[in-house]
C-alpha cells in the first residue's frame, strides 16, 4: 500500500470522526442536572431547590432537584421537577440560550415525567419552546420517563429554550424534566462545530500514525 492511499485512508477516517462527534455535540448545558454550585445536589439523595443562577447554564425560576426520591433519573445521578419549592410570581419556567446557524435543522430531546398523576387527571401540563417549535404537553404519568423529539430550523444566530408550567397539580408540584440536548442535524454548515477534546485526542493519534507509516515504509 502506497504512502498517499494511506494518508487518503487515515483523512477519511479523521473526517468522518470529527462529523460524527461535532453533528451529536449538544448544545445544552448541563441538560441532566447534574451541575450546581448551591447546597448539595438534591439535598443528599432527597430533593432541594436552587435558584436558577445556582444550577449551571439555567436561567428563570428557582430549580428543584431530584435525587432518589420519587422517581430515578432518566440519565445521571439527579433529574429537576420544574415547578419547585420556594416564592415565584406567575408561571415557573427556566430557560436556555444557545448559538445556532441560521438555516441549520436541530433536534430536540428531553425526558418528562409527572410528579403526582397522569397529566390529564392531576393537569400537571408545561410547555415547551425553542425557535419556531413549541408544544404543550399533558400526557406525563407518575413514576415513568415519557420522551419527546422534535425538530425545528434556527432562524436567528441564537436559539432560547424555554420549559413554563402551565398548571400543577398543587402549587409547587409536577413536571419532572432531564437528560435535555439539542444537537445539529447534519445539514448544513452547524454541523462542523468545534471538536471536543476527545475527538482531538483521535485526531492526534491518527496523525502520529501517518507518520510513524511514513517512517517505517522509507
Amino acid at each position: 500500500m502506497s504512502i498517499k492511499v494511506l494518508r487518503n485512508i487515515v483523512l477519511g477516517s479523521i473526517v468522518s470522526v470529527f462529523c460524527a462527534a461535532t453533528v451529536n455535540a449538544n448544545l445544552i448545558v448541563n441538560g441532566s442536572f447534574e451541575e450546581s454550585t448551591g447546597s448539595a445536589l438534591g439535598g443528599g439523595n432527597g430533593w432541594s431547590f436552587y435558584s436558577s443562577d445556582d444550577v449551571n447554564g439555567w436561567d428563570g425560576s428557582n430549580i428543584e432537584l431530584w435525587g432518589t426520591l420519587g422517581i430515578d433519573s432518566y440519565q445521571g445521578d439527579y433529574h429537576a421537577e420544574l415547578a419547585a419549592a420556594g416564592r415565584n410570581n406567575g408561571a415557573w419556567s427556566i430557560s436556555q440560550t444557545f448559538a445556532t446557524e441560521i438555516g441549520q435543522t436541530y433536534e430536540l430531546f428531553f425526558a418528562y415525567s409527572a410528579r403526582l398523576g397522569s397529566g390529564t387527571a392531576s393537569n400537571e401540563s408545561f410547555s415547551v419552546s425553542v425557535d419556531n417549535l413549541t408544544s404543550v404537553l399533558d400526557d406525563h404519568i407518575v413514576g415513568e420517563w415519557s420522551i419527546f423529539t422534535n425538530s425545528f430550523v434556527a432562524d436567528d444566530e441564537f436559539a432560547t429554550l424555554t420549559f413554563t408550567s402551565i398548571s400543577q397539580q398543587r402549587n409547587t408540584y409536577g413536571n419532572f424534566l432531564d437528560d435535555i440536548s439539542v444537537v445539529a442535524v447534519s445539514n448544513g454548515p452547524a454541523a462542523f462545530a468545534v471538536p471536543e477534546p476527545g475527538t482531538l485526542a483521535l485526531f492526534g493519534l491518527s496523525v502520529f500514525g501517518l507518520v510513524a507509516a511514513r517512517r517505517k515504509m522509507k
